[in-house]
C-alpha cells in the first residue's frame, strides 16, 4: 500500500480507543441525517465513511491514501448494497436505523483493521462487523440524538473515484432491483394496513 506513517502515536491505547469510538458514533449519527435527506444519495454516505476511516487512520498516526480507503470499503461490498437500499427507500423508520448501524459497523471494522496492521484478508473482521451492526442497531436512537450529527466529517459533496467503477455500478443495479422489490412489499403492506 502507498500509505505512510505520520506519527508513532501520541496517546495511550485507552485514549485512542475512546477517540475511535467517538469518531464511529459521529459518523453513524451523521449517516442517520444523510440517509433521509432527499437527493443526497449514496455518494454522500460513501464520503461520510471515507472521512470516518481517514480520521480513524490519522488517530493511529497513519495516512491512508484515498485508494486504500476505497479498497477497504470495496472489500465490504455488502455495506454498499445496504446503504444504497436505505437511500432509495423513502421510509425513515427503516432508513435511519440501517444507515446508522451499517456506518457504525464499518467504522468498528476499519478501526479493528487499522489496529491489526491493515491485513489484506478483511474476512477476519466479519464477526466485528456483525457485532457492531447489532450494537449500532440497539443504540441507533442514542446515536441519532448526538449533537455532532449535523456536522459533516469532511466535504460530503466530493465524489470519490472507486478503483473499479464497475463494482459500484453492479451494486447500484442490484440495489435498484432490491428497491423495486422492497417498495412493492411496502406498498402491499400499506394496502393491507389500510384495509
Amino acid at each position: 500500500m502507498a500509505d505512510e506513517r505520520i506519527t508513532d502515536g501520541y496517546k495511550d491505547s485507552a485514549d485512542i480507543e475512546w477517540e475511535a469510538e467517538k469518531i464511529c458514533r459521529w459518523a453513524a449519527a451523521r449517516a442517520g441525517v444523510i440517509v433521509v435527506a432527499p437527493l443526497i444519495g449514496t455518494m454522500t454516505l460513501m464520503a461520510n465513511e471515507v472521512y470516518m476511516i481517514t480520521r480513524l487512520a490519522e488517530l493511529r498516526g497513519i495516512k491512508l491514501n484515498e485508494s486504500a480507503v476505497l479498497g477497504l470499503l470495496g472489500s465490504l461490498g455488502a455495506t454498499f448494497v445496504g446503504q444504497t437500499l436505505v437511500t432509495l427507500i423513502p421510509f425513515a423508520p427503516i432508513q435511519i436505523p440501517v444507515g446508522i448501524s451499517v456506518t457504525y459497523a464499518v467504522g468498528k471494522v476499519a478501526n479493528a483493521w487499522l489496529k491489526a496492521g491493515r491485513p489484506e484478508d478483511i474476512a477476519a473482521f466479519k464477526e466485528v462487523y456483525e457485532e457492531a451492526k447489532a450494537e449500532g442497531m440497539a443504540k441507533f436512537k442514542e446515536f441519532s440524538k448526538l449533537d455532532c450529527k449535523d456536522e459533516p466529517l469532511g466535504d460530503e459533496s466530493k465524489r470519490f473515484d472507486l478503483n473499479s467503477q464497475g463494482i459500484f455500478d453492479k451494486v447500484t443495479r442490484k440495489a435498484d432491483a432490491m428497491e423495486y422489490k422492497l417498495s412493492d412489499a411496502v406498498r402491499k403492506a400499506e394496502d393491507k394496513l389500510k384495509d
